[in-house]
């Protein structure tokens, strides 16, 4: 069996999508297209460094190391990003078309972007997979218009549609949707891993990890910094938003993206991980990955309230005032190394049984049925 991916930028960042891909290569082959993108260029310094990093990976072989294995081919494809116009969708196909390798086994089309749909007719599958892992009609720098209609004749399209929430669940047909919520690389987060040299642990240190964007709640943070002075807060991640207030606070460090092998070290040796997220529509439908990674690591975790959160209470203390943040905070960095321990133990237990490994097999099994449901009724 063979997957064809149309998903984000392989190693860009390990999304859902390329730690469930990365579990099935070891069986079978995957084909990985990069990006074809969820909205057009803007004239901003922004997208043309974001054009220029595209051309540049394109041409060259450099694959970054985004986990332990990689895919059997990944296409850069340079199509235009959201091509509304019939020609340009054609040119976008016809290039798309010379690269992707002829089919050898049984095909999977699995599309973690919308706009997948535009190249569905030239890729040659017996099955079709559509894997959403976000609400993509709130998500922030994304064409609503077109990618709503997009997913809209995606879902029509697919044989199978797997949500990362009972939330996304709920926007797709019963009959052919299912949840499939993320899992977790737990022998990576649970084994001891060294303490990284840019953070201090002599005083309380709060961390969170992740795109520094505009589902971070910059007030909470700006409040949290202030009112506890004594506490260092790390925030490591690509910075796609200019946190401008945060920086004229001394005990806000931000700290660059790290390989996804290196965050268990801050979270083992962090006193809290924190998921300080604003209130709104996308928000509401995450699940995100770094939640379960916070528990395997056995961290203390504060987060605002969301579905996701809430379903890990009281491992995970819902907080949704300063006030509630700031409380949470004192109990947790006082807990004793015995307190702490405990916690860790509980915490590891719960998402024990929700390994990528898991999930991955999970979606084989669905796979399988579905086929033979294709057969029979054919």
């Amino acid at each position: 069996m063979e997957f064809l991916v149309f998903g984000e930028d392989w190693g860009r960042h390990p999304s859902s999508s390329q730690h469930l891909l990365s579990v099935l290569m070891r069986d079978h082959s995957v084909t990985w297209i990069n990006s074809i993108g969820l909205r057009q260029p803007n004239l901003t310094m922004r997208d043309f460094k974001r054009i220029n990093e595209k051309i540049t990976t394109a041409l060259t072989n450099y694959e970054p190391p985004a986990l332990s294995i990689q895919p059997t081919k990944i296409i850069k494809p340079l199509v235009w990003p959201l091509a509304k116009g019939s020609s340009t969708r054609k040119i976008n196909q016809f290039l798309l078309k010379k690269q992707i390798p002829a089919k050898r086994y049984r095909r999977i089309i699995w599309a973690a972007l919308p706009t997948a749909i535009d190249y569905l007719d030239i890729s040659d599958s017996d099955l079709v997979i559509y894997y959403c892992g976000d609400d993509f009609s709130a998500l922030a720098g994304v064409d609503h218009q077109y990618v709503v209609e997009a997913e809209k004749r995606l879902v029509q399209a697919s044989d199978i549609i797997l949500t990362a929430s009972p939330t996304l669940q709920q926007k797709f047909p019963q009959d052919k949707t299912w949840l499939l919520p993320h899992g977790v690389s737990i022998n990576c987060f649970k084994q001891p891993s060294p303490k990284p040299l840019n953070i201090c642990t002599e005083q309380p240190s709060i961390g969170f990890y992740g795109s520094i964007n505009n589902w971070l709640d910059i007030d909470l943070l700006k409040s949290l910094a202030k009112y506890r002075p004594h506490m260092n807060f790390y925030l490591v991640g690509r910075k796609d938003v200019d946190p401008f207030e945060l920086k004229q606070l001394s005990n806000i460090h931000f700290l660059p993206a790290c390989p996804h092998n290196q965050l268990p070290g801050y979270l083992q040796h962090w006193s809290i991980a924190i998921l300080p997220f604003v209130d709104n529509p996308q928000i509401q439908a995450c699940n995100p990955l770094k939640l379960r990674e916070y528990l395997a690591s056995g961290c203390p975790v504060i987060s605002s309230n969301f579905p996701a959160a809430t379903e890990y209470q009281p491992l995970v203390t819902i907080a949704t005032t300063v006030n509630q943040w700031l409380e949470a905070i004192d109990k947790l960095s006082q807990l004793s190394e015995l307190e702490r321990q405990h916690y860790a133990n509980r915490a590891q237990d719960k998402v024990k049984d929700e390994s990528w490994e898991n999930r991955a097999q999970e979606v084989l099994q669905l796979i399988s049925s579905t086929l033979k449901q294709k057969k029979y009724s054919s």
